[in-house]
């Protein structure tokens, strides 16, 4: 049996100028002490229902969880500083006392206010309502006690929160800005390898659910970062059951570019027997692999692409991947459609035409001039990290 315990709260709010509803719990449970951040037991499915109302992978850290968070204006806490408690058992709550919610209410455009379960809605309505002025709206429990709410009802439940916050639509910016805005994000803690990582799992996320079938994934790595991105994605899809078949003009430990080169190492060391790397397969090859495959991923040329002709190995990869479009493959391109220049909207005279772009951070010009929207497809943003603070810094807003 667990012992009574008096806890104290510990966790800091997570919380800004720009959240615009607060979401509160009642008390961290002992999983949650141990990570130093809410909803820490890794069968609580706080952070998959949110994911899944924003359309997102799910957070994979507490920089991530906190990163999701303040993207999409919302403030995470709980009702009780302090109380004694028997393990996680919220009806054991005894001696509560509540935290003061002035700090984020005397900062925050706070309009709405929701509680997870029952026992953080009853108390806040006693202890922390006369002070704050807002009544709670209740929300049931994302607990696994909880079983008999499954995670697609959880999230329809929860849908109030996201259709409460006001959604963050970044400009295009010029590619030399985004340039300067990646080396703010990191700058400010996230570095470009981290980057690269959250970049990598939004392909595959996007990627998987464009899926028709099981697979293989046939996905083309360019020798830069671009690159990077797609080895990623070929290690989270195989992580997720996928099989992948990365095709790549140079082996992982010949790349040099960086961070490219280690995600290449990493990805290629984590692969499953399902999946297998191609190293500068011939174009027999290149067509067999796209013949069987359902999907592919087109991470060969990024954003830095001087929009003029595309050098081989390139140009056979992009030649064979449209004409498996034509067949009835689909193609997803990584930030860009190789070929395409992300600033003007040029074409060379290969250039993938893609069904759907999932593009890095903010949307870039040439993914929205005429003729580079024909060849995206339908573009979606992978936020990848908290950019609003930032885009107000005068260095980038210039």
């Amino acid at each position: 049996m667990a012992q009574v315990e008096h806890i104290e709260h510990g966790i800091a709010p997570v919380f800004d100028g720009r959240s615009e509803v607060l979401v509160l719990g009642t008390m961290p449970s002992p999983a949650s002490r141990e990570a130093a951040f809410f909803y820490g037991h890794p069968r609580n499915r706080f952070w998959p229902v949110l994911a899944a109302l924003f359309d997102e992978p799910v957070p994979e850290d507490n920089a991530e969880r906190t990163d999701l968070l303040l993207r999409h204006h919302i403030a995470l806490w709980d009702v009780l500083a302090s109380c004694d408690i028997e393990g996680a058992s919220d009806a054991s709550i005894a001696n509560a006392r509540p935290n003061d919610f002035s700090r984020i209410l005397g900062t925050a455009p706070v309009r709405r206010v929701f509680c997870t379960g029952a026992t953080s809605a009853r108390l806040y309505g006693k202890l922390c309502e006369p002070d704050t002025g807002i009544a709670a709206e209740k929300l049931p429990s994302t607990s696994p006690a909880n079983a008999a709410w499954s995670l697609p009802r959880l999230v329809e439940a929860y849908r109030p929160v996201a259709e409460a916050v006001t959604p963050f639509e970044p400009a295009a910016l010029d590619v030399p800005a985004v340039v300067a805005l990646e080396q703010a994000i990191a700058a400010a803690g996230t570095p470009l390898d981290t980057l690269m990582r959250r970049a990598g799992r939004f392909l595959a996320f996007g990627a998987r659910k464009m899926l028709e079938g099981e697979g293989p994934i046939v996905i083309f790595c360019g020798n830069g970062n671009n690159g990077g991105d797609g080895w990623v994605a070929a290690e989270y899809l195989d992580r997720w059951g996928v099989p992948v078949r990365v095709v790549t003009a140079r082996a992982s430990e010949d790349l040099t570019a960086e961070p490219a080169r280690s995600a290449a190492l990493r990805a290629q060391a984590a692969l499953s027997d399902r999946s297998t790397v191609l190293v500068a397969p011939d174009a027999g090859e290149i067509a067999g692999l796209l013949e069987a495959a359902p999907l592919a991923i087109d991470a060969i040329l990024g954003t830095g692409f001087p929009h003029n002709a595309v050098k081989a190995p390139f140009g056979g990869w992009i030649r064979a991947m449209n004409d498996a479009r034509n067949g009835g493959t689909v193609v997803v391109a990584a930030d860009v459609p190789s070929g395409l220049s992300a600033q003007t909207g040029a074409a060379a005279a290969d250039t993938v035409r893609a069904d759907a772009t999932v593009t890095m951070i903010v949307p870039k010009p040439g993914l929205l001039a005429p003729e580079g929207a024909l060849l995206c497809g339908r573009v979606r943003v992978a936020p990848l990290a908290y950019i609003e603070p930032l885009l107000e810094a005068e260095s980038l807003a210039s």
